[in-house]
């Protein structure tokens, strides 16, 4: 039989281990800045201020789409990427050179091109447009 002493001491050691689990998960997180978009069907304007100074993409989320959308600088343009798995429409992670599919493996580059599939069509793209410091994303 366990004395109080020995129990308390296995509850803190537990207790320190879920501690140092959880911020080793969350060093593990993306990253990518999350701009939530209020609901403007079929258009999303996202200030370009949301933008980190070294970060070339942010997640836009909006109560209108089901899943989320990676907004990716390059130079200057801006790929609208909709995080949604052209396999089996699984919603997917985006990490800083690639959009994984947890689910079934599926990789896409920062164009939405399949790098690995069994995804095999490119994902769904948005036309974007600058307009002053705004990105306005077409939902249409």
């Amino acid at each position: 039989m366990q004395t109080r002493r020995k129990f308390l001491k296995a509850g803190c050691i537990h207790c320190a281990a879920m501690l140092g689990a959880g911020m080793l998960l969350e060093s593990c997180s993306s990253g990518i800045h999350l701009y939530k978009a209020p609901s403007a069907s079929p258009r999303l304007m996202v200030p370009l201020q949301e933008f980190m100074p070294d970060k070339n993409m942010i997640i836009v989320r909006t109560k209108d789409l089901e899943n989320d959308i990676l907004l990716v600088k390059k130079g200057e343009h801006y790929n609208a990427l909709y995080l949604q798995c052209t396999h089996e429409g699984v919603g997917l992670s985006a990490m800083a050179t690639k959009i994984v599919c947890t689910a079934h493996g599926s990789v896409f580059d920062l164009d939405g091109n399949v790098v690995k599939e069994p995804a095999l069509k490119p994902l769904r793209k948005f036309e974007t447009t600058l307009i002053e410091n705004n990105v306005l994303i077409n939902l249409t």
